[in-house]
């Protein structure tokens, strides 16, 4: 008796355990804004790598784009990592883990920053500046 038990509650364990685990795996990758360079990047590069902006404006003579993008927070590697260690907590209890974990997930979540992408008359970067406040969606 005490084997179907154990095994009654291994699959309990289970079926509640993973919804912070997935909300972690599904948190957006955020924006390496490094991988432009000032003076390289040309903005059709911008584009195919973060999609179109969400409006373009002029700034000190330069066409400037504006976009709202994820910056900061853990990369692939490191989402996996949490992912897996909130797996791992959620079966060694029983999913009692998930009493911490999801509301954690939730509130920390990655949030947009409004970043501008900034070019020359030569249609190459000529700056790149990100809003230290999170924008709304």
């Amino acid at each position: 008796m005490s084997k179907k038990y154990a095994l009654g509650l291994a699959a309990v364990a289970l079926c509640f355990s993973g919804c912070a685990p997935i909300m972690e795996a599904n948190r957006p990758n955020p924006v390496d804004l490094d991988r432009f360079v000032v003076g390289q990047t040309t903005r059709i590069n911008v584009i195919a790598q973060v999609g179109g902006p969400t409006a373009t404006e002029q700034d000190q003579g330069n066409s400037c784009d504006v976009y709202k993008l994820y910056t900061h927070g853990p990369g692939g590697a490191g989402k996996g990592a949490i992912a897996a260690g909130e797996a791992v907590a959620d079966v060694f209890t029983l999913g009692l883990a998930e009493i911490i974990f999801t509301p954690t997930e939730a509130a920390t979540k990655n949030a947009k920053h409004t970043v501008l992408f900034c070019y020359g008359s030569d249609g190459k970067l000529a700056s790149v500046r990100e809003s230290d406040a999170a924008s709304g969606s």
